[in-house]
């Protein structure tokens, strides 16, 4: 299905979901900024570590609860040296990042979400890279159930607490995680991730080493083939790309046919 019709079907719902993943140095966050200048004409809410809603071509900060904790965790957390403590840290931005979101949505109600990375699919990947000794594709499917509504039987719940209690939180707290609709899956070596996170003026992350990119991008590859099924995947190898062509891909792809 085009985006085109994607677009004109969910404008009847909640809003079209468009996220842009990848790893540190794929350029997703420069990728997001551009795309929402693009397409900030149109009815949009953008969620990253800034929040924005478009109002007559123009780009506000809207009001709604949670919002001034998760921009205060979203500024903090990336300074945080202590792996455990960065874990809970961002666990707990994700999960204010999709309560804001339902918030934006509910009372603004854009026609399309463009989302910086996707709370569901960053959880997903974190959990398959540290836990890969447990997270079968089975499992993750599992999980992902959890993550975006499904009740936990009580014959899952003690595995949960034991294994992986941060799902298990998240279903007790009746935090629905959102599925995007489309995803752009950007691609990056990780000598080349590491090179571009050198040039930046800011101070390394605590995960920002070779092993973690590499595994990290591997595990977003293992969500994104799971989620394909029910989402559309477009993956774009940036390493030889600049900014502006792959916010190009971007966005022509968000108004193909349109």
């Amino acid at each position: 299905m085009s985006n085109k019709h994607l677009l004109n079907e969910k404008k009847k719902n909640s809003g079209l979901h468009i996220a842009i993943i990848g790893i540190d140095g794929s350029g997703k966050s420069s990728c997001y900024s551009d795309v929402l200048e693009k397409v900030s004409q149109r009815k949009v809410a953008a969620i990253g570590d800034e929040v924005f809603i478009s109002q007559k071509g123009k780009l506000i900060k809207p009001r709604v609860r949670y919002l001034n904790l998760k921009l205060f965790l979203s500024k903090r957390v990336k300074n945080i040296k202590n792996r455990t403590l960065y874990k809970i840290l961002k666990l707990t931005e994700l999960i204010l990042r999709v309560k804001v979101q339902d918030k934006v949505i509910k009372k603004y109600q854009p026609e399309l979400i463009l989302t910086d990375g996707s709370p569901l699919i960053n959880t997903l990947a974190w959990g398959n890279f540290y836990l890969s000794d447990i997270y079968s594709k089975k499992l993750c499917i599992e999980v992902l159930g959890y993550m975006i509504g499904k009740n936990i039987p009580w014959s899952r719940k003690y595995f949960l607490i034991k294994k992986i209690p941060e799902i298990f939180l998240i279903n007790f707290l009746r935090v629905r995680f959102q599925n995007p609709d489309v995803v752009f899956f950007l691609k990056v070596s990780p000598e080349v991730s590491l090179q571009r996170i050198s040039m930046r003026s800011k101070e390394k992350q605590v995960h920002e080493n070779k092993e973690f990119l590499k595994g990290l991008q591997q595990a977003y590859k293992i969500v994104c083939d799971i989620l394909k099924t029910n989402t559309e995947i477009n993956n774009i190898d940036t390493d030889n790309k600049t900014i502006k062509e792959v916010s190009n891909i971007i966005s022509n792809r968000i108004y193909e046919n349109n």
